[in-house]
């Protein structure tokens, strides 16, 4: 009798163990499965990536087409962004308009995708960036 006992003890006790390893890989399947869904989301209809929904830019204006208000980026990604009433344009600190870029200007601000899918400049700085600061920890080393 007490074989008995011992004996279901220790199939009760293989059989959690063995068992355990198999609920957590079921648990990640179902995180990949997750992450499948999330990365079809990010796609559209026809399977191209959707437009990033905000961000930064900086690059030259290639085109400026002041009568449909938008500014082509040259470059790889060639970027088309609509300027519209709520664009904050600035050229050396003070308040611009469109009518200061010109074509090949250098420009640099922050953009978001409005409902048309279109990106939209939400600023627009007209000159290069200021270079950025080295940190004094980097220097040390």
């Amino acid at each position: 009798m007490k074989q008995l006992v011992q004996s279901i003890i220790v199939l009760t006790a293989a059989a959690i163990l063995l068992g355990s390893p198999a609920t957590s890989f079921g648990q990640d399947k179902a995180k990949e499965k997750e992450k499948a869904a999330d990365k079809a989301k990010e796609k559209g209809k026809d399977g191209e990536k959707k437009a990033p929904t905000g961000g930064g830019f900086t690059g030259k204006a290639a085109t400026v087409d002041k009568a449909a208000k938008t500014v082509k980026l040259s470059g790889e990604k060639g970027r088309t962004l609509s300027i519209t009433a709520s664009t904050k344009i600035v050229k050396d600190g003070k308040p611009a308009t469109l009518d200061d870029l010109k074509d090949g200007d250098d420009v640099y601000g922050g953009f978001k995708t409005g409902a048309d899918g279109k990106l939209e400049a939400t600023t627009l700085t007209i000159g290069k960036p200021a270079p950025k600061k080295k940190d004094d920890k980097k220097e040390e080393k």
